[in-house]
């Protein structure tokens, strides 16, 4: 039996919040947008680097609820003035910060082989040291308010190693993993708690199209069809888990990375492996 998309933590209240998500104008990041726009957030600040589509996405998000207003801020996360410059705009347009969702990423093939110094630099800026300077900014202004905040950060699978075709963005995704951890210890005492999802293979507006370059536009369903649970991850289900993280639901969550795997689990053989060895 295909499992349904996780439940929308709708149940969750986000009322009299506001969040940031970075890559909120797509895919993932416009899935926990989405959510936390169903939950009655006040306000959603999109940070994206293409106007157009970061504007479109705000408009979209704002129509969802007529008490949850989303805003976008162009945002190059891989220039630290650019992070500098949006997080002071919506800190002063919003007042009070709630939650940080670090969502953005960029993937980039390559092994130890045919990886580039170069690639290699632009993965760790974008996923380690871009989700770092927000988490700096933001938890900076969460201490001096006061504001008893969460910080979810997106970390992968792929961290736990073994996937020498994307080796630079493993190693990116395990930086992320260490600093969550640090950064939750560091913040404990000031109320601000700091998770992260590890989070599989995931049906994304990018997954697929890489995916349909790499092989062909009937990927997902083969796709699908080789998971033992019955399909990979698609946004929602990832977003239900993010906005638990942010919510009072999760108050005494913090330090923890989340294993949002179902292909695979710790402590036992992958589920494609139980499955053979049952049959």
């Amino acid at each position: 039996m295909i499992p349904s998309l996780s439940a929308p933590a709708h149940a969750i209240s986000a009322i009299g919040k506001n969040f940031i998500v970075t890559g909120g104008s797509q895919g993932l990041g416009y899935a926990i947008a989405e959510q936390l726009a169903g939950a009655g957030a006040d306000n959603i600040a999109i940070l994206a680097r293409t106007k157009s589509t970061g504007e479109a996405a705000a408009e979209k998000l704002s129509s969802l609820n007529p008490n949850t207003k989303a805003h976008f801020y162009a945002t190059d996360l891989s220039d630290p003035a650019s992070i500098k410059a949006s997080c002071a705009s919506t800190i002063s347009d919003l007042s009070k910060i709630s939650g940080l969702v670090n969502a953005a990423a960029t993937t980039e093939r390559g092994n130890l082989e045919t990886t580039t110094s170069d690639d290699f630099d632009w993965q760790m800026i974008c996923n380690a040291r871009g989700p770092f300077l927000m988490s700096q900014a933001i938890s900076n202004h969460m201490k001096s308010e006061k504001i008893r905040g969460s910080i979810v950060n997106i970390t992968s699978v792929a961290s736990k190693g073994g996937a020498p075709f994307i080796m630079a963005y493993s190693m990116s995704k395990a930086a992320l993993e260490c600093m969550t951890r640090n950064n939750a210890a560091e913040l404990a005492p000031h109320g601000i708690r700091v998770n992260g999802v590890a989070m599989g293979w995931c049906y994304t507006e990018n997954e697929d199209k890489l995916q349909t370059l790499q092989s062909d536009s009937d990927w997902i369903k083969k796709a699908d069809c080789s998971q033992p649970i019955g399909r990979i991850l698609r946004p929602e289900d990832v977003a239900s888990t993010v906005n638990f993280l942010l919510s009072d639901a999760s108050n005494m969550m913090t330090g923890n990375i989340v294993d949002l795997h179902p292909e695979m689990a710790h402590g036992m053989l992958s589920l494609d492996a139980v499955d053979t060895v049952e049959r």
